[in-house]
């Protein structure tokens, strides 16, 4: 079972962050492809994740259970979905600790994966793991805009409400939706023009294929 670890980092204390990870549907709605199929029952989620890498598209359907140390700040996640429309299946286990940093909150991950049918291809190697670093950057975004659109006034600083007053509506817009569908074929995209950029020192294609005359 393939491992990976990632690490998130958002600018809000713990006392607020840890309560919004065990609220299932916050946290769902800052996933990109994620959503939840019927409510939760007590420690079991119910849920699928929609899938698209190019001509392929899946959508794992399952569930999965969430359990939750306060005492430590730490919880696990096993979960496991199909796909009967390609065969394809998933599972994994997430473990996550909620560490304070600073005046801010890291959240350390540890996730051992699973997965069969036409999408193992892209369960090895640097392509998983680039999705993963930018999946979890996107909800770190997603997350941090969810805590800032539910942060109660009193947390407020005074710096914080002078600079509020002239972004009032960038402070209580709504947090972003998440995907309906996880494109990973653009993720890829990204992927292979970073490596382009790397390739040739942040040059144009064009430009070196003039140098190449």
């Amino acid at each position: 079972m393939p491992t990976m670890t990632q690490t998130l980092a958002v600018n809000f204390p713990r006392a607020r962050v840890w309560p919004l990870l065990g609220d299932v549907e916050q946290v769902i709605a800052c996933m990109p492809g994620a959503s939840l199929t019927k409510p939760r029952e007590g420690d079991r989620i119910f849920g699928q994740m929609r899938v698209k890498l190019g001509p392929i598209a899946a959508a794992f359907a399952g569930e999965g259970t969430l359990t939750m140390d306060a005492a430590t700040h730490t919880g696990v996640i096993h979960g496991q979905g199909t796909d009967p429309k390609n065969n394809s299946r998933a599972k994994a286990d997430v473990t996550f600790a909620v560490v304070e940093d600073g005046a801010g909150t890291r959240i350390d991950l540890t996730v051992d994966f699973t997965l069969t049918g036409v999408l193992a291809q892209f369960s090895r190697g640097a392509i998983v793991q680039e999705i993963a670093n930018r999946l979890t950057a996107e909800f770190a975004r997603n997350l941090e805009a969810k805590l800032a659109a539910t942060a109660p006034v009193a947390e407020t600083s005074v710096e914080a409400v002078v600079e509020a007053t002239s972004s009032v509506e960038a402070v209580s817009a709504p947090a972003p939706e998440s995907a309906k569908e996880l494109n990973a074929g653009n993720l890829l995209w990204v992927m292979l023009k970073d490596w382009l950029r790397g390739l040739f020192g942040g040059r144009s294609l064009q430009d070196n294929h003039s140098r190449s005359r």
